[in-house]
């Protein structure tokens, strides 16, 4: 029988891969396209957009958000690939370089207040993350 995303083994799994750093992960030192389609140098994949534009036009475009489901790993990428094969899996590297960036930092949290936004939610505080 073939693991489904609601199989508990298989989210144990991948609980116990996140918590040990992904072994096995192959690190390209060399990528950094997180990076910069964060710093709106690059369009996400497929059917791609740079991030301002995202963040502009598609804020309260939840149509556009519903139906283009590609873009969500490129505003919250993973250090694994996911759906998106466009994607870039996220490394190490990259994570250190978004922390520290100022820039990309507030345009996380734009990505994040857009989402939120999309489910009916609204951050109310940084701090706490309380949402409303």
């Amino acid at each position: 029988m073939r693991a489904s995303a609601h199989d508990p083994f298989r989210l144990n799994r991948d609980l116990v891969r996140y918590r040990k750093g992904y072994p096995g992960e192959s690190l390209n030192a060399k990528s950094s396209d997180n990076v910069k389609f964060y710093r709106n140098q690059i369009k996400s994949e497929p059917h791609g957009e740079f991030i301002e534009t995202m963040h502009k036009d598609w804020a309260t475009d939840y149509q556009e958000l519903e139906r283009n489901h590609s873009y969500i790993q490129w505003l919250f990428p993973i250090h694994e690939e996911g759906m998106n094969s466009c994607a870039r899996v996220l490394q190490r590297h990259e994570a250190e370089t978004m922390r520290k960036d100022p820039e990309i930092r507030e345009r996380i949290k734009r990505s994040y207040s857009m989402m939120l936004g999309f489910y009916g939610a609204k951050i109310v505080d940084w701090e706490t993350g309380e949402l409303t």
